[in-house]
């Protein structure tokens, strides 16, 4: 009699589940059947259900599109074009206005990988640009180089704001991994020196 019992529960069971499960598989478009379960998201999140039809492609996380040497390339690339425009317009903020933007963005959107090259770099790469722009568009070294220094100086405090935006976003990111991976292989540097220096001395191979 209990085994009789058993098995019609566990029926009944299978038939409810079997009976929801048709229930909500004809209510599911035809499009999302198939899917895989991270490629689809509710952007209200799973709080509020909204129906069936608010469901659209989850989109790629920042942080995983843009690599650390394309986003040295960006931002140089910006800086420079800012600074010809700038000049071209006679609108020394705009250059400014776009080193803003331009390192902000990129430590945004940079791989976490790349936030320490992103961070340190962009103050390098706006000077660099500087001497370029003022070199192609001076008529004299002497000239290119008071450019320089008076475009650098009117655009030290934009420096300074993009530099601590770039960085306030980088820690937020996960740049404090990245700066400790970093003093963890300085300081593992000296013993792998004295490493292959043994090994070079008894004539054998270093192994990385």
């Amino acid at each position: 009699m209990t085994i009789d019992l058993t098995v019609a529960t566990v029926l009944s069971r299978r038939e409810l589940f079997s009976r929801t499960y048709a229930a909500v598989s004809s209510r599911t478009p035809a499009s999302l059947r198939g899917r895989r379960p991270g490629a689809w998201r509710r952007p209200g999140g799973w709080g509020g259900w909204g129906g069936w039809g608010d469901w659209r492609p989850a989109s790629r996380r920042p942080g995983e599109r843009l690599t650390a040497r394309g986003g040295v390339l960006i931002v140089f690339a910006a800086c420079f074009v800012g600074l010809l425009v700038a000049d071209w317009a006679n609108w020394g903020e705009l250059a400014d206005a776009v080193f803003f933007m331009a390192s902000s963005l990129t430590a945004y959107y940079v791989r976490p990988s790349g936030l320490l090259p992103v961070v340190v770099s962009p103050p390098l790469l706006f000077f660099f640009a500087c001497v370029l722009e003022k070199v192609l568009i001076s008529s004299g070294a002497l000239s290119a180089f008071s450019g320089t220094v008076v475009a650098l100086a009117n655009s030290a405090g934009w420096l300074f704001a993009g530099t601590g935006l770039t960085i306030l976003i980088a820690l937020l990111r996960g740049l404090r991994s990245e700066v400790r991976t970093l003093v963890l292989a300085l300081r593992s540097l000296p013993a792998c020196l004295l490493t292959c220096a043994a090994h070079a001395e008894a004539g054998t191979t270093c192994a990385p």
